[in-house]
């Protein structure tokens, strides 16, 4: 197993692709130990032969089409109606614009890059730093990952052989209280700035104007949008559908409301709209697939056997356990997307965190924050990378501003559910 593994470091060190390296991996342990190497293509397929999987590319899919459909500014539209004139209104305004959208799209990098493109150009405007704005679409576009739908809490959920529905349920609380610390870190920031907090101007003036005056009608614009969440939390959670059934009822309701209610997803657009959904979906899947087959080969080798023996002959208090593996998944997600870290370590370190007596449930909100603090984390820092792009901010100045909000926003949520399982294992 160490052979496999050194290969695999050594294959994404170089600039191979994950999923690849996950895979060669799993070839080399079981062409060397376990004498045949059909198991990885087989152990691969088995991996992804689940009903539970196909959450995934719906909801990446439901995602694209709400954003091509127009969703994404009349979220933002509304938030600012609420928030936007408060000092600092902006700021608090893509923090919940990435919180709605999150919850519609499942996905962190596609809340940063459609909040940040929508957002970025008139905060600039209004005095905020592209640096601040860059970091604070990439840090709160974590809620996207935490907030239901998530597309990491369903390759959990399959991983640990835990409720999807439990992990949602748990995602609303943590992600209503991580919104509130980011909202309230976000205005303080802004006590002493210079900004100019008047609204939103994503439309012409006349029509913005035309909005200011009728905040009824701004609301009504983001109801069909703000139904999202509640249909497909409400069908789960009163057993009218499943998560992956959720999925698809998404997707079909973001196509009737991009073509007829909001009009903006001509036909022309639907195929350039699917090819976004799969190009979101594919690396995702690959990526699971070959890391269940080298996850396959860890769990073979006895590694998390091994490691639970270790950690009780250590004999350490459940606390002192918990910090050690938030600081271990923190470095991980530094480096490594949150959807391999989930497949690769849930397997192996499962067995060790209920030994310890912590819930399976409180465990995967533990992973996801982490991992998802990891994401806007130098050096992979994908939220970065993605906020550069959307809002055009130079990676470097960033990162002060970035860390500073994982801080004091994101750090303080992390420590309550850590002290307080009862946040993600209330529904049992």
């Amino acid at each position: 197993m160490p052979i496999a593994a050194l290969a695999v470091v050594l294959l994404i060190i170089l600039g191979v692709s994950v999923a690849v390296a996950f895979g060669l991996g799993a070839l080399l342990y079981f062409l060397l130990l376990q004498g045949d190497p059909a198991q990885v293509p087989s152990v691969a397929f088995r991996t992804l032969d689940s009903f539970t999987f196909l959450a995934i590319p719906f909801f990446l899919l439901a995602g694209a089409i709400m954003q091509s459909g127009g969703v994404s500014r009349r979220l933002v539209d509304f938030v600012g109606m609420l928030v936007g004139r408060l000092k600092g209104g902006l700021g608090a305004t893509v923090v919940g614009a990435c919180g709605l959208f999150g919850a519609i799209s499942g996905s962190s990098i596609a809340t940063v890059s459609s909040i940040g493109r929508i957002m970025a150009p008139d905060m600039v405007q209004r005095g905020y730093p592209r640096a601040f704005v860059g970091s604070l679409t990439a840090v709160s576009g974590i809620l996207g990952i935490i907030l239901p739908p998530s597309v990491p809490m369903i390759v959990y959920a399959v991983a640990a052989g835990v409720s999807i529905a439990d992990m949602f349920l748990g995602g609303v609380v943590v992600g209503i209280i991580l919104l509130v610390f980011m909202l309230v870190n976000t205005l303080l920031w802004a006590r002493n700035k210079d900004l100019d907090d008047r609204g939103l101007k994503f439309a012409t003036p006349e029509q913005m104007d035309a909005k200011r005056r009728h905040p009824a009608k701004r609301t009504l614009a983001a109801v069909p949008a703000l139904l999202m969440p509640l249909i497909i939390l409400g069908g789960i959670y009163s057993g009218a559908f499943t998560a992956t059934e959720s999925g698809a009822i998404a997707c079909l309701y973001g196509l009737l409301v991009g073509l007829l209610v909001y009009r903006e997803l001509r036909p022309k657009k639907l195929g350039r709209t699917f090819v976004d959904g799969v190009l979101a979906t594919a690396p995702i899947l690959l990526i699971i697939a070959m890391g269940g087959a080298f996850a396959r080969a860890v769990v073979l080798s006895g590694v998390p056997a091994d490691l639970v023996r270790i950690f009780a002959s250590i004999d350490m208090p459940t606390w002192v356990f918990l910090i050690v593996l938030n600081i271990a998944l923190l470095v991980i997600g530094m480096f490594i997307e949150e959807n391999t870290a989930i497949v690769i370590l849930t397997p192996l370190l499962l067995p060790v965190v209920t030994s310890y007596g912590v819930d399976p449930l409180q465990f995967g909100m533990i992973m996801v924050l982490n991992l998802g603090m990891g994401l806007a984390t130098p050096p992979f820092a994908p939220n970065l990378f993605v906020a550069q792009s959307a809002t055009g901010a130079k990676f470097h100045t960033m990162i002060v501003p970035a860390l500073r909000l994982l801080t004091l926003g994101v750090l303080p949520v992390l420590i309550v559910v850590n002290a307080f399982p009862v946040l993600t294992t209330f529904m049992r």
